[in-house]
C-alpha cells in the first residue's frame, strides 16, 4: 500500500521548489512519482488553471464523444468536468497521482484509472472516441525526436476511427503542430491563456481528427 501520508511533503516544503528543480522532475518519466510527491505539479490544481478542464470538456461535448482516454491524467481533474454518462479512463505513470484520482472519482459510474507508461500500455480490443493529451511527454523530446513521434503514434493508435485527439501544450511548443499533422487532421487551434497562473500560464489547444 502506498504510504502517501509519510511521503507527501508539507505545503510549505512544496513551495520551495525552484523552477529548475520542477522542470527537471516533470521532464523525466522516471521521476513522475517524485514530482507528484514534491508538489511539482501542484500548479495544475490552482483555480487559475481550472478553466482548461472546462474548455476540453466543452470540446468533448461538441463532438459527442462517448469514451474518453485521458493520457497523463494526474489526479483525474478532467473527470469532474465531464458529463457523468460519458465513459472516462485516466492513465498516469505516477502511482501516487492515480491513488488520489481513485479516491476522488472512482465512485462515478463509467470511470477507470490505470497506473502505466503510455509508451508500453495496451488496451486490447478497446478504442476511444476521444484521446486527451494535456501536457504529457514534452520532456521526452529533449532526448530524441523519435520518442516524441512514437508518443503521437501511440495516442493515435488508441483513438477510434473518426475519433478526435485533443492536445494541450505550452504556447512555446507550437512546433508540435508538425507532429500532430502526421497522424491527424487539425480541426481547430485555440490560444488559451491563464494570466493568474505563475507557471506555464499560456496554453495552446490543438483539436484534430484521426486520419
Amino acid at each position: 500500500m502506498l504510504e502517501t501520508k509519510e511521503k507527501v511533503m508539507s505545503a510549505l516544503e512544496k513551495t520551495l521548489l525552484s523552477d529548475d528543480e520542477r522542470e527537471s522532475m516533470t521532464a523525466n518519466p522516471a521521476r513522475q512519482d517524485e514530482a507528484f510527491l514534491k508538489g511539482a505539479y501542484a500548479y495544475l490544481s490552482t483555480t487559475a488553471l481550472t478553466a482548461r478542464y472546462s474548455v476540453i470538456s466543452g470540446i468533448i461535448e461538441e463532438h459527442n464523444c462517448d469514451r474518453i482516454l485521458d493520457i497523463g491524467c494526474y489526479t483525474g481533474g478532467l473527470r469532474a468536468s465531464l458529463n457523468r454518462h460519458r465513459a472516462y479512463h485516466g492513465i498516469d505513470i505516477s502511482a501516487h497521482a492515480i491513488l488520489e484520482a481513485q479516491k476522488s472519482y472512482s465512485h462515478i459510474e463509467h470511470t477507470r484509472f490505470t497506473v502505466g507508461d503510455v509508451r508500453t500500455v495496451r488496451f486490447p480490443e478497446e478504442s476511444f472516441a476521444c484521446v486527451v493529451w494535456a501536457g504529457i511527454g514534452f520532456g521526452y523530446s529533449q532526448a530524441d525526436n523519435q520518442s516524441f513521434i512514437d508518443l503521437f503514434d501511440k495516442a493515435c493508435e488508441f483513438c477510434s476511427e473518426n475519433g478526435i485527439l485533443i492536445f494541450e501544450c505550452i504556447e512555446g511548443y507550437s512546433w508540435i503542430q508538425t507532429h500532430i499533422e502526421r497522424v491527424s487532421k487539425i480541426l481547430n487551434v485555440l490560444q488559451v491563456t491563464y494570466p493568474l497562473a505563475t507557471v506555464h500560464n499560456k496554453r495552446t489547444l490543438f483539436i484534430s481528427r484521426k486520419i
